[in-house]
């Protein structure tokens, strides 16, 4: 009877593990793995970098580079007389010296700024051709003066 109750009980312990360890494996099943889907295509021309280069130049136009000089108490624009034609795109360049300058066309609603050592671009499309006043807000009087000629 012993035996026979060593056997039962063995039996039972056997069949809980069996059923126990194969529910385990179904629930443990990892879900199906998919791949994301392809990209869409690009309508639109590619544009390499060369291409995008020569577009961010011609939305710019020409870069002019002017400096505004303060040094030995000489305060001047380098170069201080510019020409350009109408319909002309110019990206200009500012560098302040050491001071705060301005570069000022009250004419063609031009007012820009730079701190001392500092620089700062912006871009203007000269459409109504004449002769402008280009000053320094606060050197004029020391001579900060210049003339852009539209024609």
């Amino acid at each position: 009877m012993r035996k026979k109750f060593f056997i039962l009980t063995g039996f039972i312990l056997a069949s809980m593990i069996a059923c126990s360890s194969s529910d385990a494996v179904i629930n443990n099943t990892p879900d199906e793995i998919k791949s994301p889907p392809a990209p869409t295509r690009v309508k639109e021309d590619l544009k390499t970098e060369k291409e995008l280069s020569a577009k961010a130049s011609a939305d710019r136009g020409k870069l002019i580079e002017v400096k505004m000089l303060d040094g030995n108490e000489n305060y001047l624009y380098e170069p201080a007389d510019l020409i350009f034609s109408v319909g002309e795109k110019i990206t200009f360049k500012i560098y302040a010296e050491t001071e705060f300058h301005t570069f000022t066309i009250d004419e063609l609603d031009i007012y820009e700024t730079a701190d001392g050592g500092e620089s700062y671009e912006f871009t203007v499309t000269f459409e109504t051709p004449g002769t402008y006043k280009l000053y320094c807000v606060p050197h004029e009087t020391l001579g900060m003066i210049g003339e852009v000629t539209v024609q």
